[in-house]
């Protein structure tokens, strides 16, 4: 017999289901991976841009944006949106039910209402990760007529003042606040994002404030990894093991607001879905597994998406399934393919 929670939360994730062809594609890759046993592609992070003016020293990011750059890869240019839909045109065609627009900051893009577009919101479940601070009422409102489905800010901390620090931008907190009230007012999904560390709002008492603040404004509390990557690349000590990891989401995941990356498959598991089920596309056409993993294995200007995902899909490393993050398995981590970016 399922635990009431898993219940709970099975029926509070419905509410994602607002369209019948994105019920129908949900069917159809449960087919492909329970009867005919094939991986299908679930979802892409995509991300658009990776400027930002925050300057949060824990993002995965950082290294490809404008904190801790690496010159060669911020200069590239971006894609158009021509090539945005393209990409997802394409991974369309491999069975996708979920595109998560991403940064750096994705609200800098001038043309961010054209990428939403281009991402077929009226098909499939699209969401868009932000920090909230150059968010505007009108966009908001006229991305969620063109059907955004989920808006996802992120929340370091329950006290304000922490969390504008950790931000570095005064008054990051009450836009955030502000933020999720249009959420609501325009009948967006909502979800607040914080991050798993050592020295995380994600632990303890602070957990329970975060999830108060969560049941207050209606959104979910999507629980993120942290790993030794972008501006924590040299932080290894602030990174939990994987038993802490996994003894912390074990509490935290009976709570019917609570989710994690990888908390849902097709194949019925709880598992790392990198390569077989989700890729991250970099602003500039990279392909990687996870948006924690900056190792291309091509990039989609110059090769088809297919190809790409079943050229990661034979790698050693990826393609193996994982019950945990792949990063915390450092012998088998370290045989990864894939070109670094």
């Amino acid at each position: 017999m399922l635990p009431i929670y898993k219940v709970r939360k099975f029926v509070k994730h419905w509410s994602f289901m607002r369209s019948p062809v994105l019920v129908k594609r949900i069917l159809q890759g449960y087919y492909n991976s329970l009867v005919r046993k094939n991986d299908t592609l679930r979802s892409i992070e995509l991300a658009i841009d990776y400027r930002c003016q925050a300057t949060c020293h824990k993002c995965y990011s950082a290294n490809l944006g404008t904190h801790f750059p690496n010159k060669n890869y911020v200069d590239k240019p971006m894609m158009t949106v021509e090539q945005i839909r393209n990409t997802v045109d394409q991974a369309m065609e491999m069975g996708l039910i979920h595109i998560n627009i991403t940064g750096g900051e994705p609200t800098l893009r001038s043309d961010l209402i054209e990428i939403l577009e281009a991402c077929r919101p009226r098909e499939i479940m699209v969401s868009l990760v932000t920090n909230a601070l150059s968010l505007s009422k009108p966009k908001l409102k006229t991305m969620s007529e063109m059907g955004l489905n989920l808006l996802q800010i992120s929340l370091d901390s329950s006290d304000p003042k922490t969390h504008d620090k950790l931000r570095g931008v005064p008054g990051c907190y009450d836009k955030v606040m502000e933020a999720a009230a249009w959420a609501r007012e325009f009948g967006i999904n909502l979800c607040l994002t914080t991050v798993l560390s050592t020295e995380s709002s994600s632990n303890g008492s602070e957990t329970q404030k975060l999830l108060k603040i969560a049941e207050r404004e209606n959104a979910y509390l999507l629980i993120c990894d942290s790993a030794s990557v972008g501006g924590w690349a040299d932080q290894g000590e602030k990174v939990m093991t994987r038993e802490e990891r996994d003894a912390t989401l074990f509490e935290l995941m009976k709570h019917p607001l609570t989710r994690h990356h990888n908390m849902y498959n097709f194949r019925g598991e709880i598992g790392c879905p990198a390569a077989h089920e989700k890729v991250y596309i970099t602003s500039h056409g990279d392909v990687t597994p996870c948006n924690l993993v900056h190792d291309s294995f091509g990039n989609v200007l110059t090769m088809p998406l297919v190809d790409i995902v079943e050229g990661m899909r034979k790698d050693p490393l990826w393609s193996q399934n994982h019950n945990t993050c792949p990063r915390y398995l450092e012998e088998e981590f370290a045989t990864r393919g894939g070109a670094p970016i």
